[in-house]
Formats: structure tokens, C-alpha cells, sequence
């Protein structure tokens, strides 16, 4: 534990779990913000927002919310689960390094694997209201 703590407390490193194969990664901060700014710069799946839209989001989710109970679709304490928290938290961005890559093929050969990129939904303004389609999922798709 205390070998852990302090390898946390390194700030030039990145450890995370790699994308297979169960290991943990132990990277160099340098390398790991190039792999992620080389995604990020990738316009063909990335572009760079002027100002966030969860505020705008968590409007457009607690106006659609407001629809399903006044069609009674939900009860008063399933909206108040799925309005989610009032300061909504901004998705996170991270990579998982894919070092099951052969190594020849990565971002920089031999140094910097490639990452699969991860956006972390977690405290969001519509992360409640996913556990609702992932039900209604469920239900649907085990209907005779």
C-alpha cells in the first residue's frame, strides 16, 4: 500500500489499466498527453466546443423529464432520481493504453502505445436518465 501511495504522489507518471489483458500501465505523463492530443486533434471524431453543453444538456433532459411525469410514464421520485445533481459535472476524457499493440505500430514506436479513448459519463447531466434506457433496454429485448 504504501508502494502504491507512493507512486501516485509521482506527478510525471500516468498509471491506469491497460485497454486488455488486465495489467496496469505505468506511463510517462508527457507521452500520454501526446497520444491524447494527437486524438483530440483528429477532427474526423473530435471538435473543439466554443463553451460546454451540459448546462444547455441538463435543460433539454429535465424538460423531457417533466414530460414523462406529467404523462404519469414516471412517478415524482423516479424524476427526482433522473434529474441527476443540479451542478452537473463536465465529462471526463481519458485513455486506456492499448500495449497489446504490436509495438513497431505504435503512436511512437516502442515508446507511446496507442490509447482507447474513454469520455466518463459519471455525475453527468443525463447519466441517471441512461440507467432508464439501459432498463427499458433490458425489458424490451427479453419480451417473447
Amino acid at each position: 500500500q504504501q508502494a502504491l501511495n507512493k507512486l501516485k504522489s509521482h506527478h510525471e507518471i500516468i498509471i491506469k489499466p491497460a485497454d486488455k489483458g488486465g495489467q496496469i500501465v505505468i506511463q510517462d505523463r508527457t507521452n500520454y498527453i501526446l497520444e491524447a492530443t494527437r486524438q483530440l486533434n483528429d477532427p474526423v471524431y473530435y471538435r473543439p466546443l466554443t463553451d460546454p453543453l451540459y448546462l444547455e444538456i441538463q435543460t433539454m433532459v429535465r424538460l423531457l423529464i417533466d414530460q414523462m411525469r406529467k404523462k404519469h410514464l414516471i412517478s415524482a421520485k423516479q424524476a427526482h432520481y433522473l434529474y441527476g445533481p443540479d451542478l452537473p459535472r463536465a465529462r471526463l476524457f481519458y485513455l486506456l493504453p492499448k500495449i497489446h499493440k504490436p509495438p513497431e505500430n505504435w503512436t511512437v514506436p516502442f515508446v507511446v502505445p496507442p490509447g482507447r479513448p474513454i469520455v466518463s459519463d459519471c455525475g453527468s447531466e443525463s447519466y441517471h436518465l441512461a440507467d432508464l434506457f439501459l432498463i427499458l433496454n433490458l425489458t424490451f429485448s427479453f419480451i417473447p
